[in-house]
């Protein structure tokens, strides 16, 4: 089950390499090692996405450009992350989508693979699931277009994949709105 994990972190790994992000007067507060808290505020400014991210919710800077913690207040189990990067108007994300849920069909984990649409955002979306003994662990990831750029947040947690659904319902329901 570990594996699985493993699995979506170096995946989602492999799916990150970006040029430096500029820098910006947005308002961030030191955490207690190398990363930074980012207020809500900025998250367009940070991110380049519309909409803004839901209560309760944190958006924490890491060392590495264009790419970004996210951390549910009110669950410690929720591990997220969202990543930028630039992609060739020709790639078809379907179609890297798809084949990126193929390159899990070795792991023994149940495997739903979705098109969404949240608004105007369409989304390309893989679920993953496991459980052994007690113990679950899901993961989704979910792609978007947004301008030159391809978005990638992942969300995992030890718990059943139908609660991990409702945080990136929220999550998605909310970077969808544009700031009036």
């Amino acid at each position: 089950m570990k594996q699985l994990m493993w699995a979506m972190v170096a995946l989602a790994g492999a799916f990150s390499s970006f040029s430096a992000r500029a820098s910006t007067d947005i308002p961030i507060s030191p955490d207690n090692g190398n990363n930074q808290h980012i207020s809500a505020s900025g998250w367009t400014e940070i991110t380049g996405l519309p909409g803004s991210l839901p209560e309760r919710w944190e958006l924490i800077e890491t060392e590495l450009s264009a790419i970004w913690l996210l951390k549910h207040q009110d669950d410690p189990n929720l591990q997220g992350r969202i990543s930028a990067q630039l992609m060739e108007d020709d790639t078809q994300l379907k179609d890297e989508v798809d084949q990126m849920a193929d390159s899990f069909k070795t792991q023994s984990a149940k495997i739903n693979r979705t098109s969404g649409k949240y608004g105007s955002v369409i989304t390309e979306e893989i679920e993953l699931s496991t459980s052994e003994g007690n113990e679950d662990v899901a993961g989704i990831f979910v792609f978007t277009r947004y301008e030159n750029k391809v978005y990638m947040v992942l969300l995992t947690s030890n718990s059943d994949i139908t609660k991990l659904e409702k945080y990136k319902n929220q999550l998605m329901n909310s970077v969808k709105k544009k700031k009036k």
